[in-house]
């Protein structure tokens, strides 16, 4: 069964490197970090002025965080043209579907069907 496993591996890698769209990956990735990032509400928001204040300033702070971390990657893609954070998402993604095929198909098999002769 050595056979089945490698060929189940490899083209569930090749499935999820090729299938994943790295842009959106990163683009979730960003925005994850940057809601972390950007504090959240804060004090004397009583007034409508200071709530419309205060979400201009939040939204800047945001723009501004994205755009940061936008110049790390981009910066990053520079310094390590054969490591480009795309081909890094590519990668990953080929890695878990491969991982999940391999495990989803010992499920299926079940714990009794390994290649040892039990004499």
């Amino acid at each position: 069964m050595p056979f089945v496993s490698s060929l189940i591996s490899m083209t569930s890698f090749s499935w999820g490197f090729h299938n994943v769209k790295p842009a959106e990956v990163v683009d979730r990735i960003v925005a994850f970090v940057v809601d972390v990032m950007t504090p959240g509400r804060g004090t004397g928001e009583r007034s409508w002025w200071m709530k419309g204040l205060r979400n201009v300033q939040r939204g800047s702070q945001r723009i501004e965080k994205e755009m940061e971390i936008r110049s790390h990657l981009a910066q990053w893609d520079e310094d390590f043209p054969f490591v480009h954070h795309e081909l890094l998402v590519r990668y990953a993604a080929g890695l878990f579907a491969s991982t999940l095929a391999l495990t989803i198909y010992d499920l299926i098999r079940g714990p009794g069907n390994d290649n040892k002769r039990r004499r």
